[in-house]
């Protein structure tokens, strides 16, 4: 009875429980198949996802490379930038330098230039630049700090140039510098002007104190003028600024102001007048020698006709040779060669010579009219 009530309510157990446990496993199945699907759907979203940023990144490859190459470039600028600067700072360095160099150098001259004795040596060595380039020779042409007796005792020009014909002209060196260095130096245009009038006036005196010694009456051949050497153009047009009747004046004096370029010209006429009277002195002499190497010539003509008449003698006798060789040796020849008489070779007269010699038209009685007329 018991274990009949006990099978019973096993199996009453079992009908109950075997519905709910059905129903139970279908909800963890809806669940799980749930769950199934939406990590189906991420994954999808993940490959789409993926295949997204695989295209992003392809679009966007070109543009890495061209940022990577505006690096590299802009690292090579600044490389390049740092190196200029530094050449630039180089650069400004030496710069400085060279102007401190200038400057010094500027200073030593003007302080050179504040004295008289070296103005004076620096216009001497202009003008004797400016003779050298003219191709004047010391000693030939022109002499310097030539001593001679002058109104005031002895008179010393700078330079007496001689002239071809006979003469000299004089030259004095004049270096009006320091009211024309202070303008040159200010930037005040009122000052300018006072310091540079200052300069035509200096520039007067000296034309006056080269008037007073009259060079020119120490020379006998000498023209009634005195040269007055300015060794910088602007001494002179700065001056003539300011007083237009400067030369005028100086012309009256005698004194003629020159600068580098008419001091040239004037030389280079001198020159030119030195080389004329050479050519003409050393005209005979060419003559005579050119008379004396045609008359050499004659004797070379001579010799070379003695030669022509032997070698036609020579080729006279060789063609007779070779015309009696033929007539008297080789005819024979050919007849013992008939009769049977053995020969290794045959025989043959040789070719007579009949190129003719050439004469030369310089020769004879023609080279020694055409010697005595330039002799006459």
């Amino acid at each position: 009875m018991q274990t009949s009530s006990l099978i019973l309510g096993i199996v009453i157990g079992v009908v109950i429980a075997t519905p709910f446990a059905w129903f139970i496993g279908r909800q963890r199945s809806v669940l799980l198949s749930g769950k199934v699907q939406s990590l189906e759907e991420r994954n999808s979203a993940l490959e789409k996802a993926s295949l997204a940023s695989s295209s992003i990144d392809q679009m966007l490859k070109p543009v890495q490379e061209a940022l990577s190459e505006l690096k590299t470039k802009s690292e090579d600028a600044d490389r390049r930038r740092s190196m200029a600067e530094s050449m630039l700072k180089t650069e400004m360095e030496l710069v400085r330098e060279r102007n401190e160099s200038l400057e010094v150098a500027t200073r030593q001259i003007a302080s050179a230039m504040g004295k008289g004795q070296t103005r004076g040596q620096y216009g001497e060595m202009q003008l004797e630049q400016l003779l050298k380039h003219a191709g004047l020779l010391e000693g030939t042409h022109f002499q310097r700090q030539d001593s001679r007796a002058g109104v005031d005792g002895v008179a010393r020009p700078d330079i007496s140039i001689l002239l071809a014909g006979g003469g000299e002209v004089l030259i004095d060196a004049k270096f009006p510098w320091d009211a024309f260095f202070e303008a040159m130096g200010s930037n005040d245009q009122a000052e300018k002007a006072v310091l540079l009038d200052k300069h035509a006036k200096d520039l007067g005196k000296r034309v006056n104190e080269l008037s007073a010694k009259e060079y020119q009456t120490t020379s006998a051949k000498s023209p009634n003028f005195v040269i007055l050497f300015l060794p910088f153009e602007s001494l002179l047009t700065s001056a003539l600024d300011f007083d237009g009747l400067l030369l005028e004046k100086a012309f009256g004096k005698n004194v003629i102001p020159a600068t580098p370029t008419t001091m040239l010209g004037l030389l280079r006429t001198i020159s030119f007048g030195w080389s004329e009277r050479d050519l003409n002195n050393n005209a005979e002499e060419i003559r005579n020698m050119g008379a004396e190497m045609l008359k050499r010539l004659v004797k070379l003509v001579e010799h070379i006709d003695t030669m022509r008449s032997g070698l036609s003698k020579a080729v006279d006798g060789y063609n007779s040779f070779v015309s009696s060789f033929d007539r008297q040796a080789v005819s024979q020849a050919k007849k013992l060669a008939q009769k049977g008489v053995p020969t290794t070779k045959q025989i043959e007269a040789p070719d007579e010579v009949s190129t003719g010699l050439s004469k030369s038209r310089f020769s004879g009685e023609n080279a020694r009219l055409e010697i005595e007329g330039l002799e006459d």
